[in-house]
């Protein structure tokens, strides 16, 4: 590509920050400080969305140690009671306390050089890693992100375009009496049913001259009642990141469905990587599985993969399967290896194995007598119907074969071991009570003749072999399995026909699928996109009107996928 994607508006040269300091928060503190200020701005943008699962909640008192050398080292505290450096007439333990008065205005951390290594504790007896935030003389959790101001189009009947999806503040002047209607559609934009709204509209006073939205929105439309001639400006909210892989295929539509997806990414990329903007803006594992991936094919950023991970796995699963799901669970573990493989942040492995031995031992203690898992609870997989025992199951011996290579990566020898020996245990009930021989494919259940594509797309390159896997791609071509629900199962289906060999006709579904919501004017990808449907009811979804997200996360797996197909890279 000649120039940064046409259908980004934020800057891509200015986002290189001295970001040279060293600041030490408890485990997972400041990420799940972020979470609970991104609650309450959730709530109070009413959107229409749980958040279930378990999450630890910020400290206001935590301890630090470190052993260190000789030497006095400067250290600035957000805390009391505060210090301004630490003296040590010869190398021995240094320990310190720190509290903040209101968790939800602040959050214990300090900024210290020194070349040590930081265990911190909430209650002075349990004793975990830390891995250092970089950031500038403001702590990294007080930080706000950039605004950049952006004028819409004008249409006629007082609508406005923003020429894409945008998040932020609407903001109107010269138009006190002015009403304000959003949306991601123009459907939704000219929705005037106050109980099919999916976000807050309100307008505050600025100023004398301005009003502006409530709360950040998530819109392309804007649509005011009682506005005339009004002045009317976006304030919109961006993470900086710079573009660092940039694709190009020679095939004008596949391009433009890379640079949608890159765009998806980058508005889902806030704070931590989110679902969408519109709904929940919150992390989820599901989610992560396919935006870590865009992630490590656009701007390769780190942070936002990492935080998302301290989140998620900040409380465990004594209680609660990750984000209340039960394979999410395992779609945690499988994210973290791939964190892992494309990032190598061993410190921050190093500060999480604990929690991921003890969720993989609590995982294996609710084997079944047969060696699986049970399905209980709320098993997702997909937003669409159907058994979804074997999915299960598939997700659980890749989960187990990632937690062979992190203990691999841990040195942990024995752990590694029992991973490996559970898997091929696994593997090999799998393919005995599943595999259906005669059609092909990987029944739901072993007592039940039902076949969906997603035990089956998810088998190919880990539980089946390669002549299998063909088999397996020619019932997913010939379309003679019920379709998939969301783009999220859609690009494992995709992933499974590049790893089985079919990269042209893997194109050609990416085509067919991302380009279809294209031909809605997509600017970003949605949760769900049910083929055949036409007209308003394309955007329901949850039973509502107007309940689909339009840009979600886990659309945005062209960014890795087509990169993939045309560099012949190996999934």
């Amino acid at each position: 590509m000649e120039k940064y994607f046409v259908t980004d508006p934020f800057p891509a040269d200015d986002v290189e920050f001295e970001k040279k300091l060293r600041w030490i928060y408890g485990r997972a503190e400041r990420e799940v400080f972020r979470q609970q200020q991104l609650i309450r701005a959730k709530n109070e943008a009413q959107l229409k969305v749980g958040y279930p699962g378990e999450f630890m909640l910020p400290h206001a008192t935590k301890s630090f140690r470190a052993v260190f050398p000789a030497g006095v080292f400067p250290v600035s505290c957000v805390g009391t009671p505060g210090i301004t450096e630490i003296c040590m007439s010869e190398p021995g333990v240094f320990e310190f306390s720190l509290s903040v008065a209101d968790t939800e205005q602040d959050v214990p951390c300090f900024c210290c050089d020194a070349p040590v290594d930081w265990e911190s504790s909430f209650d002075g007896e349990t004793w975990c890693y830390t891995t250092a935030v970089s950031g500038g003389k403001v702590p990294p959790h007080r930080e706000e992100l950039p605004v950049l101001k952006l004028i819409p189009d004008k249409l006629p009947g007082g609508m406005y375009d923003a020429g894409r999806e945008i998040f932020g503040r609407v903001c109107i002047s010269g138009a006190p009496e002015a009403e304000l209607f959003v949306g991601e559609s123009v459907e939704e934009a000219e929705n005037r049913e106050p109980s099919d709204f999916e976000q807050r509209l309100d307008l505050v006073r600025r100023d004398n001259e301005t009003l502006c939205s409530a709360v950040p929105l998530a819109f392309r439309y804007i649509s005011l009642e009682h506005a005339g001639n009004a002045k009317v400006w976006i304030e919109a909210v961006y993470t900086p990141m710079m573009l660092k892989k940039r694709f190009s295929s020679g095939d004008a539509e596949l391009d433009a469905i890379w640079e949608r997806s890159v765009y998806t990414l980058r508005l889902c990329t806030y704070y931590f990587m989110i679902d969408g903007v519109k709904r929940d803006r919150l992390p989820w594992a599901g989610d992560l599985a396919v935006s870590l991936l865009s992630m490590t094919e656009s701007f390769c950023e780190a942070a936002p993969v990492r935080d998302t991970l301290a989140v998620l796995g900040s409380a465990g699963v004594r209680n609660s399967h990750i984000n209340g799901i039960f394979d999410y669970t395992l779609w945690y573990l499988i994210c973290f290896e791939l964190y892992e493989k494309h990032f190598g942040d061993m410190d921050f492995l190093r500060q999480e194995y604990f929690r991921i031995t003890e969720t993989a031992d609590i995982l294996l203690s609710q084997r079944l007598e047969n060696g699986l898992l049970p399905v209980t609870g709320w098993v997702l997989i997909d937003w669409a119907d159907g058994d979804k025992n074997c999915a299960l199951q598939m997700l659980f011996f890749m989960a187990l074969e990632v937690l062979e290579k992190l203990a691999q990566r841990m040195n942990d020898t024995v752990r590694a071991g029992q991973y490996k020996r559970v898997a091929e245990e696994v593997r090999s009930i799998i393919r005995s009570d599943f595999y259906d021989e005669n059609i092909g494919l990987f029944r739901c259940s072993p007592d039940k003749n039902e076949y969906l594509r997603h035990q089956n797309f998810l088998a190919i390159g880990t539980v089946a072999d390669q002549a299998e896997s063909r088999r397996i791609c020619d019932h997913l071509l010939k379309k003679d399995l019920p379709a998939v629900g969301t783009p999220y199962m859609k690009t494992f289906e995709i992933l499974g026909l590049i790893r089985a060999g079919f990269r042209r006709e893997a194109a050609e579904e990416i085509r067919r699928f991302w380009g279809g919501m294209m031909k809605y004017g997509a600017t970003t990808f949605f949760e769900a996109y049910g083929e055949g449907k036409d007209g308003d009811t394309i955007y329901d979804f949850y039973g509502r009107p107007f309940g689909l997200s339009l840009c979600h996360a886990w659309g945005s797996a062209p960014a890795f996928l087509l990169p993939m197909i045309f560099r012949n890279k190996q999934p």
